[in-house]
């Protein structure tokens, strides 16, 4: 019999909502600390930038200051350069979040540049992201001026040679043990991204308690086995 049956629900592969704990910091302490102190309700005016390369958890971050100010004090919203938005830029929130701002349409721009004017007027706050340092991303002029007007922060990337490290801290402080042999394992054998690295840790424990059973090799083995024929499932329709 296969170490997981049928009935093991396909919820213990869903990936958890992106928050600050299920974040590896790595040597991005002081960013950290600054997201966290404003999706605490800290106030801040202005603009802040934070760029960095694919999947070093940029989306990652802002979804999870959006998600903590999801309250009438601290109303925000949150955009993309791949959707659609609102109409009018003279929003009521305090707080606007704009993802991937380096590739704005030409209409994305004029409307960011309203809603700056109209939303750090009124003391509020705009945060933004992209693949490079904000001034050099290929926008008007000024609206490139203002977005790097305020804070800017670069998001590293966790060094691959720290993973094993941070991935333990990681697990521990959720209260998942795992052996030397079961890290060597998720490290050898799973996509190494940090996001999916943090995932496996949690999938892992959600079989485990399933399962009743120990965390060991097999039982990741057969984990990540089912966790990638069910995303390549959804991946592709099935």
């Amino acid at each position: 019999m296969s170490l997981l049956s049928p009935q093991i629900p396909l919820e213990l592969f869903e990936p958890e909502a992106p928050s600050f704990a299920n974040f590896l910091v790595g040597r991005n302490e002081e960013l950290i600390t600054q997201l966290y102190a404003i999706a605490s309700g800290d106030h801040l005016s202005g603009a802040l930038a934070v760029w960095g390369g694919a999947k070093t958890g940029k989306t990652h971050l802002l979804n999870s200051v959006f998600s903590s100010l999801q309250r009438p004090a601290h109303w925000a919203i949150k955009l993309n350069a791949h959707a659609d938005f609102p109409d009018d830029p003279f929003t009521d929130s305090t707080v606007v979040i704009v993802d991937d701002a380096d590739r704005l349409s030409l209409s994305q721009q004029s409307w960011l540049f309203n809603a700056f004017n109209h939303v750090v007027g009124r003391s509020g706050l705009v945060i933004v992201s992209g693949s490079s340092s904000p001034l050099t991303w290929p926008l008007r002029d000024d609206l490139r001026t203002r977005l790097a007007s305020g804070l800017i922060f670069e998001l590293s990337a966790v060094p691959q040679d720290e993973l094993p490290t941070l991935l333990r801290d990681y697990a521990e402080k959720r209260g998942i043990a795992l052996s030397e042999e079961v890290l060597t394992y998720i490290l050898t054998h799973g996509r190494r991204d940090v996001a999916t690295l943090c995932q496996t840790v949690v999938g892992i424990d959600r079989l485990s308690l399933s399962l009743k059973r120990g965390i060991t090799v097999p039982l990741v083995r057969a984990y990540l086995a089912q966790h990638d024929t069910h995303f390549a499932k959804k991946e592709f329709g099935v």
